[in-house]
C-alpha cells in the first residue's frame, strides 16, 4: 500500500517516517514537503516531492502533516494558521472527489474542545463550548475545528481526524514553548526550570502509538471499506507535572523551583489544566496503547541526551 505524507518535514511525520523505514517500507511512502532538498538529504532514496506536485501523483492513503508546529512568539500569525489548514486540506479534498477509493488521514488537535480542560475530556464533552470571544490563541483551534466540521460534511468520503493532545520524539523542537521542550533545554544548559504549583496533566504519545493508531485506522478502513469519523488519541497514562518533575530530577538531574501562585504559562493556545481524553472510541478497532507518557517521554530524553 502506498502511503503519501504531506508536510513530512515536520516532528509527527518524520517519526512516523523513521518508524516505517525501520520496518522496511520506505519504498511504500511517498513523501512531500516545502523543502524536498532538505528533506531528500535527510531521508536517502526515498521517493520527494514538492508538496505542490501533490495532485500530479496518484494517492491510496493521504496523511496530512502539514501545519504550523511552533507557534512561539507567534501569535501574529493567526492569517498563516487559517491560510495553511484551508489551502492544502481543500487540495485533499479536490482530489477526493476525483478519487473516492483513497483514505485521508488529517492530523487535529485536542485544542477543538475549546478553553474549559478542568476535566480530561470525555465521550460527552463539547466542542470548543467556552469561546466568548475570538482571541488570538483560538486560532489554531477554530482552524482546526472548521477542517473537522468540513470533513464531516462530505460523509461518503474516506476521511479520520485523530485528534493529538500531546506528543513527542526524537524530532520535536526542542526551541519551542512546548512543557518538554523547556524542560530538555534547562537540562542540557542546566538552568533551573522554573514553574508554578499548577499540577497540570498531559497525555503524551510515543510515536509507535501512533502508528499503532495509523494501522488500525487502515484495517478498518479496507475491511468495511468506508470510514469518516474523529477520535481522540491516548497514551497507555498521562502524568502530572509535578510527578514529571520528580522523575528528571532523579534520572537527569533536573534543576527546578516551583513558585506557589504564581502563573506562568508560555502556551499559546492558552492554559489547559486537564488536557488529555478518557474517550476510549479507538478501542473499537483494537488500539491498545503500549506506552505510558512517563516511557515516551524518558524514551525521547535517553536519546537526546
Amino acid at each position: 500500500m502506498k502511503i503519501s505524507i504531506l508536510g513530512a518535514r515536520g516532528q509527527i511525520a518524520r517519526s512516523l517516517i523513521s518508524i516505517y523505514i525501520d520496518q522496511g517500507e520506505l519504498s511504500n511512502l511517498v513523501l512531500y514537503s516545502r523543502e524536498p532538498d532538505k528533506l531528500g538529504l535527510e531521508i536517502k532514496n526515498a521517493a520527494v516531492y514538492h508538496s505542490e506536485d501533490f495532485l500530479n501523483h496518484d494517492h491510496e492513503v493521504i496523511i496530512n502533516c502539514i501545519g504550523i508546529s511552533n507557534l512561539k512568539d507567534r501569535m501574529d500569525s493567526g492569517p498563516e494558521i487559517f491560510r495553511i489548514h484551508e489551502t492544502w486540506d481543500n487540495l485533499i479534498l479536490d482530489y477526493l472527489k476525483k478519487n473516492d477509493h483513497s483514505l485521508y488521514i488529517s492530523l487535529s488537535s485536542g485544542a477543538v474542545y475549546g478553553k474549559n480542560f478542568k476535566n480530561p475530556i470525555d465521550e460527552t464533552s463539547v466542542l470548543l463550548h467556552s469561546v466568548k470571544e475570538i482571541l488570538p490563541q483560538d486560532y489554531y483551534a477554530i482552524s482546526k475545528l472548521n477542517s473537522e466540521a468540513k470533513h464531516r460534511s462530505f460523509a461518503k468520503m474516506n476521511i479520520v481526524d485523530l485528534r493529538i493532545f500531546s506528543y513527542i520524539s526524537k524530532y520535536i523542537d526542542f526551541e519551542s514553548n512546548f512543557l518538554v521542550s523547556e524542560l530538555m533545554e534547562a537540562i542540557k544548559n542546566k538552568q533551573i526550570f522554573i514553574t508554578d504549583d499548577m499540577d497540570i496533566v498531559r497525555d503524551y504519545l510515543h510515536p509507535e502509538d501512533m502508528m499503532q493508531i495509523v494501522d488500525v485506522i487502515i484495517r478498518h478502513w479496507r475491511k468495511s471499506g468506508w470510514i469518516n469519523d474523529a477520535f481522540d488519541v491516548y497514551s497507555k497514562k498521562p502524568i502530572t507535572k509535578m510527578d514529571l518533575l520528580k522523575v528528571l530530577a532523579e534520572k537527569y538531574n533536573l534543576q527546578y523551583e516551583v513558585r506557589k501562585g504564581a502563573r506562568i504559562d508560555s502556551s499559546a493556545t492558552g492554559f489547559k489544566m486537564n488536557y488529555y481524553s478518557i474517550n476510549r472510541k479507538l478501542q473499537q478497532f483494537g488500539y491498545d496503547p503500549r506506552y505510558t507518557s512517563l516511557h515516551a517521554i524518558i524514551h525521547v530524553f535517553d536519546e537526546v541526551l
